[in-house]
């Protein structure tokens, strides 16, 4: 039995039939008018990246306003995916069609990463198809169906995390490592954190065999990430900033609600003008624009935590912190897929656990061993997690991103004991 899963036509037979839960959400979707352009342009988040990107398909310009015109509420997103995007504007305008673009292309990613999957030493034939179930990650579907940038995030640090384990210690491909970097965090950058200490963990240990190289790496990659900063600063004279949205989320983070209001579900929703009533003579500042009110945002929100005593300091962070690591939504959330997100976010947290205790345990992870590589994944997930849940809001949403490599690390770390518990339920 085992040696007839381990084959590729059968892999390749089960690899196909995970693909039809995708299918059948896009048909859902589709009947229910969401790829209509006067839904798909005018719905929240994912009509934004969509107008920018049909923008810089006519244009050629990074704007949400069907101009020329470059304008700060387009740089309230990230370039990656909207430049991404644009390509698919080339195949075709119909939003049906540029939904399945997305889809192919995230699929070809996924190949990709079951490709370099496949390099893995220990990684046998069978196991792969513990790994497809990748494929139903809820979280990964919910957004894949929509023109948000979680879903393609989530395989680009799928494929970091891979390159990570297998590339590091590589003459031939260890670039790879700081250039999925870049591109992660231009794409979604509420992942700097992790990917800041993932590169970190990268570049000590490849400081005492190649430290020319990882200086070179280091510079690349900050000489990359700071290029649309630059841009930014040289088209609107207001400073160099990654995203237009940075005042804003942080002032949603850190604020007097958070205490009573904080929730893993729509902490994104809190006002962010609460603080700017503690900006000095703030009805004389100018706000005439997204990215000077963004500044007053930072400020009001600066001087509101260093009012805070010590106590209700780290009662905040204690908040932010239990509410990002907790798998049940705080809030009641509709629909299949999150119902069956928390069965997987519980795996997740016990993944957590998994690293922390083989830390604790062993004090120390060997970077020559590929498991202690899958540890040292998560370890990273976790600080860039916390960091960044304390600095701003979080929530489900935006741990989202990492559900594709935390799936994949707990199914690695835990795939003999998965494949017991197979054979037990097949032999009753």
């Amino acid at each position: 039995m085992i040696k007839y899963l381990s084959k590729p036509s059968f892999i390749a037979f089960a690899f196909l039939c995970l693909l039809l839960p995708k299918i059948y959400y896009l048909v859902l979707s589709n009947s229910n008018g969401l790829y209509k352009p006067e839904k798909a342009y005018n719905s929240g988040d994912a009509s934004h990246y969509l107008r920018i990107a049909k923008n810089i398909n006519e244009f050629n310009v990074f704007s949400d306003n069907n101009s020329e015109n470059p304008t700060e509420s387009a740089t309230w997103r990230p370039p990656l995916w909207p430049y991404v995007l644009a390509l698919f504007f080339f195949v075709t305008n119909n939003i049906l069609g540029l939904i399945i673009a997305k889809s192919i292309f995230e699929l070809i990613l996924l190949v990709m990463a079951f490709l370099l999957l496949k390099r893995f030493k220990n990684i046998k034939p069978i196991h792969l198809l513990l790994f497809l179930v990748i494929l139903i990650e809820p979280y990964y579907l919910k957004y894949s169906i929509t023109f948000l940038s979680e879903s393609l995030t989530s395989i680009l640090i799928l494929l970091l995390a891979l390159s990570f384990v297998l590339f590091n210690d590589s003459k031939k491909y260890s670039i790879i490592v700081p250039l999925l970097s870049v591109v992660i965090i231009l794409c979604h950058p509420v992942s700097i954190f992790f990917v800041l200490t993932l590169l970190v963990i990268y570049g000590l240990v490849g400081l005492k065999k190649h430290p020319i190289r990882m200086v070179v790496h280091a510079l690349l990659t900050i000489g990359l990430i700071v290029l649309w900063p630059i841009r930014n600063q040289q088209t609107f004279r207001q400073g160099i900033y990654l995203t237009a949205s940075q005042g804003a989320t942080f002032s949603k983070g850190w604020n007097e609600n958070v205490i009573t209001n904080y929730t893993n579900v729509d902490g994104d929703l809190a006002d962010e003008g609460l603080n700017l009533k503690y900006v000095d003579n703030i009805e004389s500042k100018p706000r005439n624009s997204i990215l000077t009110l963004g500044k007053l945002y930072k400020e009001g929100t600066a001087i509101y935590i260093k009012s805070l005593n010590f106590r209700d300091f780290f009662k905040i962070v204690f908040i932010k912190l239990k509410s990002n690591f907790n798998p049940f939504p705080e809030k009641a959330k509709a629909g299949n897929l999150e119902t069956l997100a928390i069965g997987f976010r519980i795996l997740y947290v016990v993944l957590f656990l998994q690293c922390l205790i083989r830390i604790f345990k062993h004090r120390q992870l060997k970077t020559k061993s590929e498991k202690d590589k899958v540890y040292l994944v998560v370890f990273a997930i976790l600080i860039g997690q916390t960091l960044m849940s304390i600095y701003i809001y979080t929530g489900l949403r935006f741990n989202a991103i990492y559900s594709l490599t935390l799936l994949f690390s707990f199914i690695y770390l835990n795939k003999e004991y998965l494949l017991s518990l197979k054979k037990k339920v097949t032999n009753t």
